[in-house]
């Protein structure tokens, strides 16, 4: 087995997890720490526990690190996204980068641009693609007429440097985009409101596609229950993923006995994290591609600053 040096960088409360994953991988022959705060590295090598031997180097300067790994997993705050990503790109080094790429269209495709110009593998954190019961939906899906979802979050003081359509919604528009890939859209209505901080912080969106498939979309980082519930409906058939709950759910409607059919699947083992970063390094390894890629995450990203920006405008126009 091929073994490689992995970078990660930024061990925050997301970063700290990634570390104790990528600890466990016997393809990761050493791994290298890095943030800015030593704190943070303090309380990232405690969260680590494992019987191997595997040299961890911790670092408060990603720069130095670039020469020394084969590959790098940067979760930090998406205001320093651009930033990092470009230098890491740039050293040739494969990338996995947390969603959103960044909060701005244009330095994004420019990171994709120099990915794609050095052919080296660039993903995107999109963890939502990697839970069993969604990749259990996207198997069954054929033709949606109406995809509703509900991502909702407690307040919490992090990642208070974007707003809830880039921080959770995001993942319902790559998971949209996925179901309709050559779908074009006839039209986009969003509502939303800051309310604990200076950014939408709660956002309803209205996505009609041109042959008539219907999205309603909730995201909220201040409601009191977290939910994560994504549904399709189909002619015939009505589809439900709970990733909280790590369930998927099939409804098939009899009529002649005004009856249903329930077919309900658990997946108490998930562990999404572990797959998204287990294909990375297979990326990187053996070559195969990444899921998402840069390019694929662009299209998500697109949208996701659609609606901020409509948003926004009609706060605006109230104000």
């Amino acid at each position: 087995m091929k073994k490689i040096k992995v970078g990660l960088i930024g061990v925050g409360h997301l970063g700290s997890i990634q570390a104790e994953k990528l600890h466990t991988f016997p393809e990761v022959e050493a791994l290298y720490l890095v943030d800015i705060s030593e704190e943070r590295l303090r309380k990232a090598l405690e969260r680590i526990e494992s019987r191997e031997e595997k040299p961890i180097i911790v670092e408060k300067n990603f720069r130095n690190i670039l020469s020394e790994v084969d590959a790098v997993v940067v979760a930090t705050p998406t205001s320093t996204h651009y930033e990092i990503a470009r230098e890491v790109l740039r050293s040739g080094k494969p990338l996995f980068l947390e969603k959103p790429m960044t909060a701005n269209y244009d330095e994004a495709l420019e990171l994709v641009e120099i990915a794609e110009s050095k052919g080296i593998p660039f993903q995107v954190g999109y963890i939502e693609r990697f839970q069993r019961a969604v990749k259990e939906l996207l198997k069954r899906v054929q033709n949606p007429l109406f995809i509703e979802a509900h991502r909702l979050s407690s307040f919490v003081e992090r990642n208070l440097d974007i707003d809830v359509v880039l921080d959770l919604m995001i993942h319902d528009l790559d998971l949209v985009f996925l179901l309709k890939k050559d779908g074009e859209i006839d039209f986009i209505h969003a509502v939303g409101a800051p309310v604990f901080t200076d950014k939408i912080d709660i956002v309803n969106v209205r996505i009609v596609f041109r042959d008539g498939t219907t999205c309603n979309l909730t995201a909220s980082r201040i409601s009191q229950q977290r939910q994560r519930k994504f549904r399709v409906f189909e002619r015939g058939v009505y589809y439900s993923v709970d990733t909280i709950e790590k369930s998927f759910l099939e409804i098939r409607p009899k009529p002649e006995k005004r009856d249903f059919v329930v077919e309900k699947k658990i997946f108490p083992e998930d562990d999404p994290m572990r797959e998204e970063l287990s294909s990375f390094l297979k990326s990187v390894i053996e070559g195969k591609e990444v899921s998402p890629s840069g390019r694929e995450a662009l299209v998500s990203l697109k949208y996701a600053l659609r609606i901020r920006d409509e948003v926004m405008r009609s706060i605006l126009q109230k104000v």
